[in-house]
């Protein structure tokens, strides 16, 4: 995380293009800052009575917007914590997110209505399939430049902002796969080994190879002292040392699935044999592919998909290792039994993006009470103007106002 905190020049300056699904078209950033002079500004606190528009997502009835208040974004960046970007950049960046979000959102609905599916094979193995418009979708997040969003050298708040405009138009989370892939690069930039980041990294980071996080097991949720998975030394290969795993995993995000033929979990396990400390501290950290560097599949299968009530277009699963003879084939990354400490990079980017969501949420929550409300007539009047009603979206706009705020703050 701590080299996206600052601010770093960049070469990769001609992304965030505006441009249909069907026919992606590179565009500058420069372009999106022209265009951004004429735009007008989606806020829950428009000046003037706007014309009708349909009740479609982005804009709606008095510039209301169902995913988020762009206003407040702006008022909480700039005159709140006075972040060190021009302004104009940052609408630039904000803009490109709407021009995105106006044309992706209307898909959430299908996402969350058709969670991925367990599919299995001719040859018996199983395998994970998402919504077609899942895979169209990221295509386009990385075709517009957004995964490579922190090589503008913005600041991270800033970069949280353009996440809180996708948070609220994708309650679906499609994007959990870019996210968890992110941390897992990062989390492989600063403790894996040249071999290893020669081999996935720039995969990682392009998109082509999506990186999860594999900590807990069906009977240890939390408690990762009391995790049973275990690794048992192969030798060295041409990625470094190589380990043979068996065990089973639980509650992992964005695995076995058809977005990219390659996944690469950074697990964690326990080296076999009796130098290794009991609990946490005998906890080392590996990366297990589904393929192998020459190809071939991995010694994991999926066991089963586990039901949410949210972020439904990310697959969790529960899943097994070294099923076979010989083992899952893993690549230790950082030193042995040093695995949880160096996994707090992990956890702990990944705790300040879930609050994001959430508070992305929130915010949607309230921006559809406000147009329900605004619509909705009891005893005369719309029910807005009732006192009561009042009182109960001012709370909501208090918590969600507030939280997006305070992660602002935090990043």
């Amino acid at each position: 995380m701590a080299s996206r905190l600052g601010l770093r020049p960049s070469p990769h300056r001609a992304i965030f293009a505006r441009a249909p699904p069907s026919a992606l078209r590179p565009a500058t950033l420069a372009a999106g800052r022209l265009a951004c002079a004429s735009r007008r500004l989606v806020s829950t606190a428009a000046a003037a009575p706007a014309a009708a528009a349909p009740d479609d997502g982005w804009r709606t009835r008095q510039g209301l917007s169902r995913y988020a208040d762009r206003r407040d974004i702006e008022f909480v960046l700039h005159e709140v914590e006075r972040v060190e970007a021009e302004a104009e950049e940052v609408r630039g960046v904000l803009d490109s997110v709407e021009d995105f979000v106006e044309e992706w959102g209307p898909v959430d609905p299908a996402l969350d209505q058709s969670p991925p599916k367990l599919i299995t094979a001719e040859d018996g193995s199983t395998a994970v399939e998402v919504h077609p418009e899942t895979k169209r979708l990221l295509a386009d997040y990385h075709a517009r430049g957004f995964a490579e969003m922190e090589e503008l050298g913005l600041p991270f708040s800033v970069q949280c902002a353009a996440q809180f405009l996708f948070g609220g138009a994708f309650p679906s989370n499609p994007l959990g796969f870019t996210v968890l892939t992110r941390c897992a690069a990062d989390l492989l930039e600063a403790h894996g080994s040249e071999s290893l980041k020669g081999e996935y990294l720039s995969d990682m980071r392009a998109g082509k190879v999506v990186g999860t996080m594999a900590l807990s097991e069906p009977h240890a949720g939390s408690s990762l002292g009391n995790i049973r998975t275990t690794a048992v030394r192969a030798g060295d290969g041409p990625l470094g040392q190589e380990y043979r795993l068996k065990g089973d995993k639980m509650w992992t995000s964005a695995a076995f699935h058809d977005v990219t033929p390659n996944t690469a979990h950074m697990l964690l396990a326990r080296i076999a044999g009796p130098d290794t400390p009991p609990g946490a501290r005998g906890i080392s950290l590996f990366l297990v592919p589904h393929l192998l560097p020459d190809g071939s599949p991995n010694d994991v299968e999926v066991v089963g998909l586990n039901k949410k009530m949210g972020h439904r277009a990310l697959p969790n699963c529960a899943w097994s290792l070294g099923g076979g003879a010989g083992g899952a084939t893993g690549y230790l990354v950082g030193e042995p039994h040093q695995g949880l400490s160096a996994m707090f990079q992990m956890m702990n980017a990944m705790r300040i993006e879930v609050g994001l969501w959430a508070a992305a949420l929130g915010k949607r929550g309230l921006n559809e009470s406000l147009l329900y409300a605004e619509g909705r007539e009891q005893g005369g009047k719309r029910i807005i103007e009732h006192d009561d009603v009042k009182r109960m979206l001012l709370q909501q706009k208090a918590y969600a106002e507030g939280a997006f705020a305070l992660t602002i703050h935090a990043a």
